[in-house]
């Protein structure tokens, strides 16, 4: 598992032999089942996850509503990143929704790396752009685009999950209701 995620680290960023002995130090491997929480509300979530592979989901609960607000698959990254950054605790939920294969890292190991290597400092920034950039698209997408236009852009770019989503998560997380959801499925 941690060659998965030395690999992934290679994409952006030179791997010295330094670095991928930190990395490998540093990483927690966690073979998990489905329905596993990685955190819980009122908690501070103090690790993030390289998903080697499974389905990860965040979400919310508003009354008896879950409210799902992200999904992540094989090789990429999931924490609660408002508590992850601030230290303080969230509202939020993680839970796999298949059985993954994940590497975490504390806070506490990944600040003490990117103080010793730059170059995973630069991964960091790289990262956290990225994740801007996908939270900014979906803002977009939500308030300015019609369901369908969400739904198609989901499966552009995200097919890869899709079999493994239950259809109320998803139209959740496309802002939608299920049966609006439904409608747009069928016609296609």
């Amino acid at each position: 598992m941690k060659h998965d995620l030395i690999h992934h680290l290679e994409k952006f960023i030179p791997v010295s032999e330094d670095l991928r002995a930190r990395v490998d130090q540093i990483s927690m491997p966690l073979n998990l089942v489905k329905g596993t929480y990685l955190h819980k509300p009122n908690r501070i979530c103090d690790t993030t996850y390289f998903i080697n592979s499974g389905l990860v989901r965040v979400y919310y609960r508003k009354g008896e509503k879950e409210i799902t607000d992200n999904f992540a698959g094989d090789g990429e990254w999931i924490t609660s990143i408002y508590s992850f950054l601030k230290n303080v605790p969230d509202s939020c939920y993680i839970q796999t929704l298949t059985a993954s294969r994940l590497t975490g890292i504390s806070i506490q190991q990944l600040e003490k790396c990117f103080a010793d290597f730059p170059e995973m400092e630069r991964f960091g920034r790289i990262l956290m752009s990225t994740y801007f950039l996908e939270q900014s698209e979906r803002i977009i997408s939500l308030r300015f685009h019609s369901a369908k236009e969400r739904y198609d852009f989901f499966l552009r770019t995200s097919k890869n999950k899709m079999k493994h989503i239950p259809l109320g998560m998803l139209a959740s997380y496309l802002g939608m209701t299920q049966e609006t959801l439904s409608r747009i499925r069928a016609t296609k």
